[in-house]
């Protein structure tokens, strides 16, 4: 149990260091489940916005040609936050970050310790 205090403790003094805050939207369905443009809920919370790597944060893409592949790897956006900030969060989310609009991708619970989540992005290709 101390080591989740331990990490728990650290991650939130990244996040009070490094942090930012970030305004989440939930928007509304329409009849065929598809998402509109009213926005139902809005979430706030403090986090970390970093492109992962590791595993999980990358994104590998082959391409091939006739000559040969190659393989092109892409960082994943991410936002790493306390568990509390994150609970209610849920896939299709978005989030304005700069010019660029996000969805929520995949929520992980790092360790499924409950002390904090990494928050997969997808950006959102012109469509605002």
């Amino acid at each position: 149990m101390q080591v989740a205090v331990f990490l728990r403790n650290k991650i939130e003094r990244q996040i009070k260091w490094n942090g930012q805050e970030f305004e989440f939207l939930r928007l509304k369905k329409n009849e065929h489940h598809e998402l509109t443009d009213e926005i139902e809920k809005t979430f706030k919370l403090n986090g970390v916005f970093h492109e992962g790597g590791g595993y999980s944060g990358m994104l590998n893409i082959e391409m091939y040609g006739r000559d040969g592949g190659r393989t092109v790897t892409k960082m994943k956006p991410m936002i790493l936050c306390l568990y509390e900030g994150g609970v209610n969060l849920d896939t299709d989310d978005v989030v304005y970050i700069g010019d660029y609009k996000y969805h929520i991708v995949e929520k992980n619970d790092i360790k499924n310790l409950k002390i904090a989540f990494e928050i997969s992005l997808e950006i959102d290709n012109g469509r605002s």
